[in-house]
């Protein structure tokens, strides 16, 4: 063992006031670290707040302009996995989520991910629209 910790960030994508995405999320962050060595970091989107894209440069340049985009790349460079917890909206996941996930361009590259979702119906189609209809069968 080397003492290095894997860090996993749990990404809560509701930033709508009455979501129990943070509630699931320190359930998941519990399961994780009972069942491995990672240090989890929950990262919630409605804390974060970050505003709709207001960056004048796109993403995969990795030159942010302002204050808050620099902070939210910093967090997501800094883990060494994603869990994305989404909550599924009209079939689909939530534009708190999309829209930090545009921040973003290098960060993500080659990032090992997750999907938990949840919903009326379990959340499958937020799911696989975030995969990017690629779900695993």
């Amino acid at each position: 063992m080397t003492g290095i910790r894997s860090r996993i960030a749990i990404i809560v994508g509701s930033a709508r006031p009455v979501s129990i995405g943070d509630q699931l999320g320190a359930e998941i962050a519990r399961v994780v670290e009972a069942s491995s060595d990672a240090d989890v970091r929950t990262l919630d989107l409605r804390e974060i707040g970050l505003p709709m894209l207001d960056e004048p440069l796109m993403a995969a340049l990795g030159q942010y302009a302002h204050a808050h985009a620099r902070a939210w790349a910093a967090q997501v460079a800094d883990a060494d996995a994603v869990i994305f917890l989404t909550p599924q909206y009209n079939g689909g996941y939530p534009a708190s989520l999309k829209n930090a996930i545009d921040y973003l361009g290098a960060e993500w590259r080659g990032l090992p991910g997750a999907i938990v979702s949840y919903g009326g119906r379990g959340g499958p189609l937020a799911a696989d629209q975030l995969a990017g209809g690629r779900r695993a069968a």
